[in-house]
């Protein structure tokens, strides 16, 4: 998720196994032996780097249990509406998309952001995520580098219901809603920048230990078979206006 400072916010290369041929010649088969070699079954790694290559992340991403999640503390803020177990995990998999996120920025993997992995596929919902990030990456490449990135803090991720009359607001600008998000909080130091082949770096954005910036991410646990139980999320606002009185923060 694009951590801004107000108004919207935006919250594999397939490992290739190279067979090379013995230098020795092959032996003649024996009599009755089929002359073609048994199919090679991928190996459960292998199979799930192919399918997540498909889904845009180029190179492979760890296993969610091999990522690091950036740590925060999981507040339940409903109210008693889902109880505080369901809090927790539902916390934790927005922990999970966040370093998922993370790894795609970091990874320069463009359309992990884009095809519908972490968060809806629609238009509005990726401009509304990631405008900002895939401009940025988009800079980065244009310019013949990649972009570096050091995230900021994330000190409270907090459980809030989305009332019906935010859902209708969301529904107009032509985004899915949700019954629930996670209201979360950012803080400096954080830094982008795009770092050239000869090592030359050009600031796209620093903020220092003073920088917060509060957003709301609505969405729904899902558990994906490749990256684990993650907060699929349908769009995101800054925590202002009639929506700091959600976020609550």
């Amino acid at each position: 998720m694009k951590q801004g400072c107000g108004g919207l916010l935006p919250l594999v290369t397939v490992a290739l196994v190279v067979l090379l041929s013995a230098c020795q010649p092959a032996p003649a088969p024996t009599p009755g032996a089929s002359a073609h070699p048994p199919t090679t079954t991928p190996t459960p790694d292998q199979a799930r780097c192919a399918r997540l290559a498909q889904r845009g992340f180029t190179p492979c991403p760890p296993t969610a249990a091999q990522l690091k999640l950036p740590p925060t503390t999981i507040k339940n803020a409903t109210n008693g509406a889902v109880s505080d177990t369901t809090a927790q995990q539902w916390g934790r998999a927005f922990q999970l998309t966040e370093a998922y996120y993370r790894w795609a920025l970091q990874a320069n993997a463009r359309d992990a952001l884009t095809k519908g992995a972490l968060s809806d596929a629609s238009t509005q919902a990726v401009a509304n995520l990631f405008a900002s990030d895939l401009m940025d990456l988009d800079d980065a490449k244009q310019a013949g580098g990649t972009l570096a990135y050091d995230p900021p803090a994330i000190p409270i991720t907090q459980l809030v219901i989305v009332p019906a009359s935010l859902q209708d607001a969301i529904r107009r600008q032509g985004l899915a809603p949700a019954a629930y998000g996670v209201a979360v909080r950012f803080t400096g130091p954080t830094r982008r920048s795009i770092r050239m082949p000869n090592g030359a770096e050009r600031t796209v954005i620093v903020r220092d230990a003073t920088f917060q910036a509060d957003g709301l991410v609505w969405g729904e646990l899902r558990v994906d078979p490749d990256l684990g139980a993650i907060w699929y999320e349908h769009g995101s606002y800054g925590c202002q206006d009639s929506v700091r009185s959600v976020c609550a923060l």
